[in-house]
């Protein structure tokens, strides 16, 4: 099966850490992406222009070895693999849809590329979506918890989609721990009950002024960690108020406080103040509320 480029592309990425251009030639079928491109390509035939639906361009069920499914369309099969410059590189799948349609490889390449160009700068949230990243797609993280570095774009309503996967026989590389076995002072920002994951800050006391001090961020950066089964959860008076407040000599929480109650009131973005002790896998075991009038 022969692909042909149809047409030249140039993808220019610009920005931080991510900086490469990759042209393509529709006689020598060169590329100019380098090692610290963001989206990697073999060949000219790398951006073919899968028809809508398959045909004589697609293929189905990709490569031996390929992430996708049958129906699906391995795009990097022919154009190699993508990914953050620096970044683990993935598969790039092109979704078929519940109409059968597909969206064809050139547009692939040119979305994917077009997020990791902006995904540093205009990435929002956890999933650190783009909205309109190239045109009406948008594209996010998939799971990050589950399945770091996976990135699912949508064409608004029209039901095309891509996505990155790794290579079938390749794990995703283990999402990084932040806090293992540590213990912390955090403010709560909320809960994303999506994916069970509690939002926080960290803080840090600083003496003086009012209130016998102030509880300040030590970073701009929210984290997330998920709560374990049976976690320890004490209220001093705001997690789960009662006729007074139930403080230690610590000035942490000794009333008990379900896990649901916890949660309803992070969903509320109740900014609570609070000890929490970390587990080995990256799970909060403990939460102890810090009063502080």
């Amino acid at each position: 099966m022969n692909f042909t480029a149809k047409e030249p592309m140039k993808l220019a990425m610009v920005g931080g850490a991510i900086a490469a251009t990759a042209l393509l030639s529709a006689c020598g079928g060169n590329t100019g992406a380098g090692a610290g491109s963001p989206v990697k390509a073999a060949s000219a035939a790398a951006f073919e222009q899968v028809p809508q639906g398959g045909g004589p361009g697609a293929a189905p069920g990709g490569s031996a070895g390929s992430a996708a499914s049958q129906g699906d369309v391995d795009c990097s099969r022919h154009g190699g693999q993508v990914g953050p410059a620096g970044g683990p590189q993935m598969d790039l799948i092109a979704k078929v849809s519940t109409d059968g349609s597909i969206p064809g490889c050139t547009e692939a390449f040119t979305v994917i590329a077009a997020y990791y160009q902006k995904v540093p700068t205009e990435g929002e949230g956890p999933g650190r979506r783009v909205l309109n990243a190239e045109g009406d797609w948008d594209c996010a993280l998939l799971d990050p918890a589950a399945r770091p570095g996976v990135v699912r774009c949508g064409k608004g309503a029209t039901g095309l989609a891509i996505e990155t996967a790794p290579s079938a026989g390749t794990a995703p590389a283990p999402a990084p721990r932040k806090f293992p076995n540590t213990t912390q002072q955090v403010q709560f920002t909320g809960y994303d009950s999506a994916e069970d994951m509690i939002r926080f800050q960290l803080v840090a006391h600083h003496d003086g002024g009012p209130d016998d001090g102030t509880w300040d961020p030590v970073d701009d950066t929210t984290y997330r960690l998920p709560i374990q089964s049976g976690a320890e959860v004490l209220s001093a008076a705001t997690m789960c108020p009662g006729e007074s407040a139930t403080i230690g000599d610590d000035g942490l929480g000794t009333g008990p406080c379900s896990r649901d109650e916890l949660l309803e009131k992070l969903k509320d973005v109740h900014p609570i103040l609070a000890q929490i002790v970390v587990n080995g896998d990256d799970r909060i075991t403990s939460i102890k509320e810090i009063y502080h009038p």
